[in-house]
């Protein structure tokens, strides 16, 4: 059993910690955006502007981070060893491959706060770039890792298509069972936080536990940040969290609030989520409705009880790992990354 979290009301920022990680990390976060700005270049001037748009568009860095943080858990001092600064700009090219092909089947207009990459430039574009993004990754994998990384960052790419058409085959599905859906948000977040942490330790020469020790700590840690994603679309508002309240339910997005919900839920309010999801078929006063309907059977409260169980596994993962400010800065991240919600 993992240890027990207590969120705060108020509690620690979690864009704070990324500050503060991305000031223990400055040196190598300044190599990664420069070589990251190195391969953007491209012989196809159309290629660049679309990548850089959305890459440079002020992204917070946490997958590479997260690559640099493992490597430094195992490595006190930095050496000569730098191969991990090219598998981190690898890891950070796959997360904007797959933003960029989400947005296409998503349909979405807005990335981070400006227009998507597809409502700029379209789709067939869009879907393009993202392709040259995956192929400047594995060109990264290639230069700077070994057969063991390569087979990771590899797998991980299939697991994130898997989870992807898993999604796509159940839109808009509220009867999906909740095992279902963890193999969804495995695929699509979990599956790369837990490889950009197992590319670091691997890069800083870590014995056997220590790997799998961060692979559990970023699949887990992926679970939990997910969860709480879910869970902050009926909780929160764009003010506190750049996340505009209701816009997974708007989509008829199926996560686990809305699945609970589903099983929990009598005749007449499966004919809710019948009309609402489904059919997408909603009114000004349904966002309301199914927050009442939530908040009846604990839906919200329950999916951060699963985050806390899966932030719990990550925190004791760590457990095997020395003292040091980088352990420190990985479990004030958990931590803070639970309390997003309000």
């Amino acid at each position: 059993m993992g240890q027990v979290i207590k969120l705060k009301k108020h509690g620690d920022d979690f864009n704070l910690e990324i500050s503060k990680l991305t000031n223990l990390c400055q040196e190598d976060l300044k190599s990664i955006n420069t070589l990251i700005l190195e391969k953007l270049d491209s012989n196809v001037p159309l290629i660049h502007e679309i990548a850089s748009y959305l890459i440079m568009s002020g992204g917070k860095r946490l997958r590479p981070l997260l690559t640099s943080c493992c490597f430094h858990l195992i490595v006190d001092k930095i050496k000569d060893e730098k191969n991990y600064i090219g598998l981190a700009a690898a890891v950070e090219f796959i997360h904007a491959a797959t933003l960029l092909h989400d947005d296409v089947i998503d349909e979405s207009k807005k990335r981070r706060g400006n227009l998507s990459a597809n409502e700029v430039w379209g789709n067939k574009t869009s879907v393009l770039v993202g392709d040259f993004l995956f192929s400047r990754a594995f060109q990264l994998m290639t230069k700077y890792g070994n057969l063991e990384i390569l087979k990771i960052l590899s797998d991980t790419s299939v697991i994130i298509s898997e989870g992807e058409v898993l999604e796509l085959t159940n839109d808009k599905d509220p009867t999906i069972n909740e095992d279902v859906y963890f193999d969804v948000i495995n695929g699509k977040t979990a599956s790369l936080f837990s490889a950009a942490c197992q590319v670091g330790g691997i890069s800083a020469k870590g014995n056997i536990k220590e790997i799998e020790s961060l692979k559990s700590f970023g699949t887990n840690f992926g679970m939990a940040f997910q969860l709480i994603d879910d869970a902050i679309d009926y909780s929160s508002t764009n003010d506190s969290l750049g996340k505009n309240i209701g816009d997974d339910f708007k989509e008829g997005k199926v996560t686990l609030p809305i699945i609970l919900a589903y099983l929990r839920s009598n005749n007449e309010e499966k004919q809710f989520w019948q009309k609402t999801i489904i059919n997408l078929n909603q009114d000004k006063t349904d966002l309301d409705k199914a927050i009442d309907i939530m908040q009846k059977y604990n839906c919200i409260s329950d999916t951060v009880e699963r985050a806390k169980h899966f932030a719990s596994v990550a925190i004791d993962s760590l457990g095997i790992f020395k003292e040091s400010i980088y352990k420190d800065h990985l479990l004030n991240l958990i931590v803070s990354s639970l309390n997003r919600i309000n």
